[in-house]
């Protein structure tokens, strides 16, 4: 027994993900950083928020890489996050980060 997913953060580098089928990497999105205080805890309320929706792994990664990404464009801790529209909107408009 153990865990059925596994996600490893790695910064400006994305993240890496491992499920019980797949080893996956995420790109991080490309932004202009002013801030990254914060951004690891965004990116996992974000990646288990989207496992809580119904994701499927692979877009509960990029979801939480994109809701890291925006958190990360703003001064300060909470500065940034964004809403659920914001992070869709900025998925339409940046894809998978890759």
């Amino acid at each position: 027994h153990g865990p059925s997913i596994v996600c490893i953060t790695l910064g400006n580098r994305g993240c890496v993900v491992a499920t019980e089928q797949e080893v996956f990497h995420q790109p991080a999105f490309r932004v202009n950083v002013v801030d990254t205080t914060g951004a690891g805890d965004v990116f996992h309320g974000a990646f288990i928020f989207g496992l809580l929706k119904g994701y499927d792994v692979r877009r509960t990664a990029e979801f939480a890489s994109a809701v890291a990404a925006i958190k990360c464009t703003k001064l300060g801790g909470r500065a940034g996050i964004p809403t659920l529209q914001q992070t869709e909107e900025f998925l339409r408009e940046y894809g998978s980060g890759k």
